[in-house]
């Protein structure tokens, strides 16, 4: 079951938080896990902190892999066909008749129902009725996952890495910024040396300081290294030394983080509740095309004395600022 609910760009995180609290918790109770991307509200340090509190895990999904929670890729990029379809293509039934046991009757259909379309007023025959429904749902949806299973395995590898083994990396263009890759650039980077495991499908890889990309790839985007090479030896003055690569995209001289690097722009935006202060800002480690708008909560919770110190100058140059106010002087044109 989904739920969809609207809400605004410029929501936050608390914003987000009673949203799910007051659609999803009320009628679901409070989750054992939630599985999220990485978005800037999703690790701020107050979704954190709330989700820490109630005993509710947090899992984020590896970037640029929707089969991490591909059931809810499927949801999002089927909403609009779920909206005008009546009868689902895996259930054999409507959602609405999943739910409530009965086909919805439209306001013009004046005529009865027929007999057998309407559960029995036995609370034992209706609630029999509702199993049985939902038993022969779940077995289609099995039968149509084993036979998508049976498919998408036919031609997938079984690979299983250590940590210290070198790798190659397949390289997508999605996950470089935009403009910055090019057609001809190699397919494989690498080799490069596998650091954790992070689950039954996921690894953390070693990357050169220069390559700003997330470095916890799917098991689908790594290939065991089958050539020889000395394998580089870490000292007390210089680091473990990169292994020959394939070409790289350099896109900035740091480290992607959340951290905010500088405050380009602030701007106050007119809302139903009075308006609020928003800020462009850029992220340490991203080029300027992943410049963003943070409300001012958000700004909080990632760096709260450059909140401050920006602040400050923006109540300092409103004291200063002894420019005469500009007038505008409007005439009437008379007609000839």
């Amino acid at each position: 079951m989904a739920h969809f609910l609207p809400c605004s760009k410029a929501a936050d995180a608390s914003s987000v938080a009673k949203l799910f609290f007051k659609e999803v918790i009320r009628l679901h109770g409070l989750p054992v896990s939630i599985v999220s991307d990485r978005d800037v509200k999703f690790v701020s340090y107050f979704w954190k902190t709330l989700w820490k509190l109630f005993g509710t895990s947090l899992k984020f999904s590896s970037a640029f892999h929707p089969q991490t929670d591909g059931q809810t890729e499927v949801v999002n990029r089927s909403l609009g066909d779920l909206l005008r379809c009546l009868v689902g293509d895996k259930q054999g039934k409507s959602p609405f008749e999943i739910v409530y046991g009965v086909m919805p009757r439209p306001p013009i259909d004046l005529a009865s129902l027929p007999i057998d379309a309407h559960p029995s007023e036995s609370a034992t025959t209706f609630a029999e009725h509702i199993r049985r429904l939902h038993e022969e749902v779940r077995q289609k949806i099995s039968l149509n996952t084993d036979t998508y299973q049976l498919a998408a395995n036919t031609h997938r590898r079984t690979q299983n890495f250590q940590e210290g083994d070198y790798v190659m990396v397949r390289v997508c263009p999605e996950r470089f910024p935009k403009h910055s890759f090019k057609k001809l650039h190699a397919r494989s980077m690498g080799p490069y040396r596998i650091l954790r495991k992070l689950g039954a499908n996921a690894y953390l890889v070693e990357l050169p300081s220069d390559v700003h990309i997330s470095p916890i790839f799917n098991i689908s985007d790594l290939f065991p290294y089958r050539g020889t090479f000395t394998p580089p030896v870490a000292t007390e003055i210089t680091h473990a030394i990169v292994p020959p690569a394939a070409p790289r995209v350099p896109t900035s001289h740091a480290a992607p983080t959340d951290q905010i690097s500088q405050v380009l722009d602030h701007e106050v935006v007119a809302s139903a509740l009075g308006g609020f202060s928003r800020f462009l800002v850029r992220w340490v480690g991203r080029p300027d095309t992943d410049a963003t708008w943070i409300t001012e909560d958000e700004f909080h919770q990632h760096d709260p004395s450059l909140l401050r110190q920006v602040q400050d100058d923006l109540a300092a140059a409103e004291v200063t600022d002894t420019r005469p106010p500009i007038i505008h002087t409007y005439s009437r044109h008379h007609l000839r």
